[in-house]
């Protein structure tokens, strides 16, 4: 393996030797097992979206015994070469046992153009997409046709040659690397050393410190290069698994979403960059230590009402089921609501807030999902998420004389405290233009299997008059996987609208469209997920039980929320025929 590592990269600098170079890498090889050497070669873990737009994660395999790494992209696969290539690693798939997946290092890969080639090659495995090469590079890889092997467990490097001696998974640790079935070289792009004022700074600035700052929910603050730089493994950790930043999406699916969080390609090598080339200051002043956050408490200006919910008392440890905090209005008269925002007392402990219209008494089945397809789900709090302001002059009917109703969702941190969050409203001087309504493409019957890696669901939200969609809201707990929208019309096509390759319950973003899309009516809004039961899932507290809908983390919800406005819902209309219910419900008495 050791001599795999050498022999390979010399070949970049050592053409019209490579015959002494082998042999002598090969005596390199057998000097350090006759050693017993005690240096073992790891790679860094990371993750990639597939060709098909799954998220895959090389430790999230670490229930297999290895992880097999084939480098090709859709121009090379239809070569001979590539084909023998295939045909050597593809038997080497054994479920739950080794994972055989190909790595493309192209840049600009084209998804369809892997499609084809991967079914020309009349093969079924997983192409993960390398843009920014960053994985490729970490891994030392640098031709095509290179295979490396790796323990997902330990991350340790088990193998690096080309294909040939590997037909069985027992050959993984000993085999002899050979090399003379390898491919071209990758094609990287040139890296140039990166300014932490020029090139670091802003990015951090654009992407990181508005939760990484003194008082804000990052658990550490980018306030100066020093910090920054002590921090930067841990930053090139999670930029390579993509954890950080939260919430993202597979941005080449779907409608563009005008919030979404992510580093751009050349954000993520930039950074990656810096980081490996030591993370170093430039001279002058550090540009991180001169930015002001404002202090204002709302974000959104100054409400039109302030409301304190009642202090929360948060234990140090446990679980904590969900709370329902009833908030008096005492409106006067109909309000119509533009705006609602939310100020945590303690971002540490208060995951989120569902907010909706409900007597304090009523916690039925409709106040378990939010109040959800009845249009009563007002806006909520998570990590991560904007206050909810709604467009294009639309509003929400607060009757007079009705309460809200706080669905809190509080997680412990080790320490008593307790919470004193505020809630901002604010109202339009006049009735708006339009009404801003809610829906729900949801599940609520189900049993997740214990140990299930990937149990599928669905849920359909019926457009039943013409109406335009707003904002997609995912929200399932512990297990919930992935998640997309799809829009199916009247006539039977369908349309991608959003996808979150990796749902993360610590981070409940309300992804913004654009551009509202038409719904004509007849039209359907799909959301289709999975949930992961398994022990592979770090977050699950429970691998062994089956799993059943409910309110508490150790149940789950399969949601996926969305605001709408269905066109000829005016103020007037509501108002009406709120009265024309009213004065039914009074003959009926």
């Amino acid at each position: 393996m050791i001599g795999g590592f050498f022999a390979i990269n010399a070949q970049n600098f050592i053409g019209s030797h490579m015959h002494t170079v082998r042999l002598y890498c090969a005596l390199f090889l057998s000097l350090a097992v006759a050693t017993n050497a005690a240096a073992t070669l790891r790679a860094p873990d990371f993750a990639l979206l597939d060709h098909t737009g799954k998220f895959h994660q090389a430790s999230y395999y670490s229930d297999h015994d290895a992880i097999v790494i084939l480098v090709e992209s859709s121009e090379t696969l239809a070569t001979e070469r590539a084909q023998l290539a295939l045909s050597n690693v593809a038997p080497l798939d054994l479920p739950e046992r080794v994972k055989v997946v190909l790595l493309s290092p192209m840049a600009s890969e084209d998804r369809q153009n892997v499609h084809a080639a991967l079914g020309a090659a009349g093969h079924k495995l997983p192409v993960l997409i390398d843009e920014t090469q960053l994985v490729t590079q970490s891994l030392g890889l640098t031709r095509y046709g290179e295979v490396i092997v790796v323990n997902p467990e330990t991350m340790a490097v088990l193998y690096q040659g080309d294909s040939t001696p590997i037909k069985a998974p027992s050959d993984f640790e000993e085999a002899v690397p050979t090399f003379q079935a390898l491919g071209p070289a990758i094609k990287f792009r040139d890296a140039q050393p990166v300014s932490y004022t020029a090139d670091v700074a802003p990015i951090l600035e654009r992407n990181c410190v508005s939760c990484h700052n003194d008082g804000g929910i990052g658990p550490w603050s980018m306030s100066s290069h020093a910090m920054v730089r002590g921090w930067s493994p841990m930053m090139r950790e999670v930029v390579m698994t993509q954890r950080m930043p939260p919430g993202r999406i597979d941005t080449h699916v779907g409608k563009p979403i005008s919030n979404a969080s992510g580093l751009t390609i050349a954000e993520q090598q930039l950074l990656i960059d810096w980081i490996d080339q030591g993370a170093k200051k430039d001279a002058g002043v550090d540009p991180l230590t001169q930015i002001t956050f404002d202090t204002a408490e709302f974000t959104l200006g100054d409400p039109d009402i302030i409301l304190d919910v009642t202090p929360q008392e948060i234990p140090a440890t446990g679980v904590i089921d969900y709370r329902y905090v009833p908030v008096a209005l005492n409106l006067p008269q109909d309000k119509w609501l533009r705006a609602i925002e939310f100020v945590p007392g303690d971002h540490e402990v208060l995951h989120h807030i569902i907010t909706y219209l409900s007597s304090p008494a009523n916690k039925s089945e409709s106040a378990e999902d939010g109040g959800a397809g009845r249009g009563e789900n007002l806006g909520g709090f998570a990590p991560g998420r904007q206050p909810d302001e709604f467009a294009d002059n639309s509003g929400r009917l607060i009757p007079k004389g009705s309460n809200l109703l706080l669905q809190m969702h509080y997680t412990t941190s080790g320490r008593e405290t307790v919470d004193a969050t505020r809630v901002g409203l604010y109202f339009h001087d006049q009735p708006p233009e339009h009404v801003m309504s809610g829906g729900v493409a949801g599940q609520r019957r189900f049993i997740i299997p214990p140990g299930a890696k990937e149990h599928k669901l669905t849920g359909v939200q019926n457009i039943e008059r013409d109406a335009y969609l707003y904002e997609l809201n995912p929200h399932m707990h512990f297990r919930g996987r992935y998640m997309t929208y799809t829009a199916q019309y009247p006539d039977g096509t369908e349309e991608l609208l959003l996808s979150v390759p990796k749902y993360d319950f610590n981070w409940q973003f309300n992804y913004r469209l654009e551009e509202p899309l038409f719904l004509p009516a007849g039209s359907k809004v799909i959301a289709r997920g999975a949930m992961d039961n398994s022990a592979q899932n770090k977050g699950n507290p429970d691998p062994t039980r089956p799993v059943f809908f409910g309110l508490q983390t150790m149940h789950e919800m399969f949601f996926g929320f969305m605001t709408l406005r269905y066109i000829g819902d005016k103020p007037s209309n509501i108002i009406a025929g709120r009265a024309g219910a009213d004065r039914a419900d009074s003959a009926g008495r």
